[in-house]
């Protein structure tokens, strides 16, 4: 199993001072300025960079703007602000694209890039292939990185940004209803993009914010992806502070985890759940998923009459497919919403914003919301895998000859009983995925038991 990163659709991440570098950084930039110049608006020329909080950011920052200007690009700098807000603000201020220096949800070691075309969309799979191919054939002259030194770089008070991006969520949402409720809101923004920008928008929604690891500084207080393990802290604020809800996001601000007024987690698959629930109740569309989520939403739509599709992993394949259908409400099971009313993209501001108006509109708290969704019981896990993943799958539909297979993305077995598990190799990580769900534990554990002893058999 190949375990060099790449870049995907999900952009490149890779451990700083291991396989990203200063180097690695301005060969992709200088790659992708000459690729959305060749395909971009020729009356724009600026691009706009943002980056999540780590703290190898703005040694990054200074790579990309150098690049950039290389290929005769100005560049305009967004500052700390979520995944989201930069590819909302290259299509509000008519920029040629973005890139945005983060790594998502992997651990602080890590850092990366994210490349946003003149739409606000992320770049797919055929621009991907662009870019290395570009890279690939850049001449030693020049990939020659040498440092400007001329000035040294600053942060900035980025306020109008954030206004921006805050103000087009409130177009969308009804905000005196909201208003009217007075929530109370415990807040865990992990010390990165969403902590200045969520606190503000929960503010002009009237909600009473309790803050934890609210700071711009990178010291992120727990790992930083939104899962059960690492989310304690969260967990306390709310029952300590009797929150009516708490929401949790990652580094980059693009997911998003809620908290039941109890201070109990609830698994990141009922984010998107809770939103198309809100959505597909004043609005046809039909819902696009990615192939790893619970199956909640589609049970959901079913509800409400609308079809449910589901992509490859990526937000950039799931987005494709809703413009494709015209679908207003879809994303992916790990905390990612994308309402294209605001805007193309996952953003955990416009589900908070969703799910309290879900609460406001239906006058419950969120555990009596939850309580009317049928629940599944979902297993995640991933290993790191030496063996050869053709093999693997092959010998998994042996196994698993009496389900309906997909092979798009890796592969995924589906049984009449509505359960169902999927295999791939991670985008952003050496590993694989595994990530199955059923009606009761027994079916899921059986399923899941099965197939970790054939990984675990064939890895070497």
């Amino acid at each position: 199993m190949l375990i060099k990163p790449k870049l995907t659709v999900s952009g490149y991440r890779a451990i700083w001072n291991k396989d990203l570098n200063e180097s690695i950084v301005f060969e992709y930039t200088l790659a992708f300025a000459k690729m959305i110049k060749k395909y971009g608006d020729k009356n724009k020329n600026k691009i706009l960079v943002g980056r999540d909080a780590r703290k190898t950011g703005m040694t990054i920052l200074s790579a990309v703007e150098d690049a950039l200007k290389k290929e005769g690009l100005e560049v305009e700098y967004v500052g700390i602000i979520p995944t989201p807000s930069v590819l909302l603000l290259v299509k509000k201020l008519s920029a040629l694209g973005g890139i945005i220096i983060t790594a998502s949800h992997n651990p602080k070691e890590y850092n990366g890039l994210k490349f946003v075309m003149d739409t606000g969309l992320f770049t797919i799979q055929k621009e991907v292939n662009e870019i290395e191919e570009i890279r690939k054939n850049l001449t030693d002259e020049e990939k020659k990185y040498e440092k400007d030194t001329k000035e040294e770089l600053q942060e900035i008070d980025n306020k109008r940004f954030r206004e921006i991006h805050i103000s087009e969520i409130l177009k969308h949402i009804n905000v005196n209803l909201i208003k009217s409720k007075k929530f109370k809101v415990a807040l865990d923004p992990i010390n990165s993009a969403g902590s200045l920008i969520t606190q503000e928008f929960l503010k002009e929604l009237g909600c009473e914010v309790s803050v934890i690891n609210g700071k711009l500084n990178g010291e992120f207080a727990h790992e930083p992806e939104p899962i059960l393990k690492n989310l304690s802290q969260i967990c306390e604020a709310v029952s300590k502070n009797n929150s009516d809800i708490g929401f949790a996001q990652d580094p980059d601000a693009d997911r998003l985890v809620v908290i039941d007024e109890h201070g109990v987690f609830l698994s990141e698959e009922y984010t998107l759940a809770l939103a198309v629930k809100n959505v597909l109740s004043k609005n046809k569309s039909d819902v696009v998923v990615n192939m790893s989520t619970s199956r909640m939403c589609e049970d959901i739509a079913n509800t409400y009459e609308r079809k449910t599709y589901k992509t490859k992993i990526g937000e950039a394949n799931v987005m494709e497919k809703m413009m494709q259908i015209g679908s207003i409400i879809g994303g992916e099971g790990n905390g990612g919403v994308i309402y294209t009313k605001v805007h193309f993209s996952r953003d955990s501001l416009t589900g908070i914003g969703l799910i309290l108006e879900l609460m406001a509109t239906e006058n419950k708290s969120i555990s009596e919301i939850i309580k009317e969704i049928e629940p599944y019981i979902m297993k995640k896990d991933k290993i790191i895998f030496s063996g050869n993943l053709e093999t693997l799958y092959w010998k998994l539909k042996n196994e698993f000859h009496d389900a309906s297979i997909n092979t798009e993305d890796g592969v995924r077995f589906d049984w009449p009983d509505f359960s169902w598990i999927h295999i791939r190799p991670s985008n952003t990580e050496p590993i694989i995925r595994i990530i199955g769900e059923a009606k009761n534990e027994k079916r899921i554990n059986l399923i899941f038991d099965k197939t970790k002893s054939l990984v675990n058999k064939l890895n070497i």
